[in-house]
């Protein structure tokens, strides 16, 4: 069968475009796709790690996650944490960005500088600050609870069950706020100014600019920094594991360190594979839930 011209010039195209994204295909396929189907293969089957024959158990490992309090309570945990990192961030960094984009304020660089450190340090390093800080022997809050007279307010913050989560997500808080801070910086620097512009022209203060202006210019910025939230609240592992191991009593336990703990501490790798794919399951689904919404509001 012959080609026309504008046909092989297609397909020439097409070939050459391949050529540049065959590396990095073939090292997603490697790194990604093979090892995802690899663990939903696995999540089927009972093993150790060791052994060289699994066992097949068909869905018994799904079975018994969805039978397991353990299971649901982390996910509780993981839905709070949503709630929480989505409102808490985004709004503090709303604030800083609006603040910290205004030219009156003097050391606008230093000061964004500051308050976006949190975000480009590692978490096993912040995870060891705020142990430090909610320890209840030496830590620096419960000694500045107890300067101020409120030594009724000094807790185990992190071995007390009605505790361990807030102080949990403002530790995660913290980290994440500078993200959300830039994010909003660099959309706050993509609107015309001549919105404001009409809008003082109109009578409106700044207050009103910002809230029936400025705000409605930055829902797919908001879009974004709840997504993000969203998918890192599902997988939220380091600071939990570093900070409480899911403890006391699993009242800090999130899906992640309950799938690591099963996997590696247990060696249940079957149910632990079985746990990964169900936390990959509800990130897609949720994921796409909120931009399907998303839309519809556009």
């Amino acid at each position: 069968m012959r080609f026309s011209g504008r046909k092989r010039r297609a397909v020439h195209k097409w070939f050459i475009a391949m050529l540049f994204v065959a590396p990095a295909l073939v090292c997603y396929i490697i790194f990604a796709v093979i090892p995802i189907l690899n663990t939903i293969e696995l999540s089927f089957y009972k093993w150790d790690g060791a052994s060289p024959v699994m066992q097949f158990v068909g869905l018994d490992n799904y079975k018994e996650i969805f039978t397991n309090p353990i299971f649901w309570k982390s996910l509780s945990h993981n839905l709070f944490w949503i709630c929480f990192t989505i409102l808490i961030p985004t709004i503090f960094g709303i604030i800083l960005a609006v603040m910290l984009s205004q030219k009156f304020v003097k050391g606008r660089l230093l000061f964004r500088v500051i308050f976006y450190m949190p975000s480009i340090v590692s978490m096993v390093a912040v995870s060891v600050i705020w142990n430090w800080i909610l320890n209840p022997e030496f830590g620096i809050l419960n000694r500045v609870l107890k300067a101020f007279g409120l030594g009724f307010l000094a807790f185990d913050w992190l071995g007390n069950e009605k505790t361990v989560m807030i102080a949990l997500l403002i530790a995660g808080s913290w980290v994440h706020y500078g993200f959300c801070m830039v994010i909003t910086m660099a959309a706050l620097s993509g609107i015309d100014a001549s919105y404001t512009e009409v809008a003082r022209l109109e009578g409106a203060n700044p207050v009103q600019t910002f809230f029936y202006v400025t705000l409605p210019l930055l829902k797919n910025t908001f879009t974004l920094l709840a997504l993000n939230s969203l998918i890192g609240s599902f997988k939220v592992f380091e600071i939990v594991y570093m900070m409480t191991k899911g403890g006391p009593y699993y009242s800090s336990e999130v899906i992640s360190t309950y799938m690591y703990r099963t996997a590696f501490t247990n060696s249940e790798f079957g149910l632990g594979s079985a746990i990964a794919t169900v936390l990959s399951v509800l990130i897609a689904v949720c994921s796409a839930i909120y931009m399907k919404c998303s839309e519809k509001e556009d």
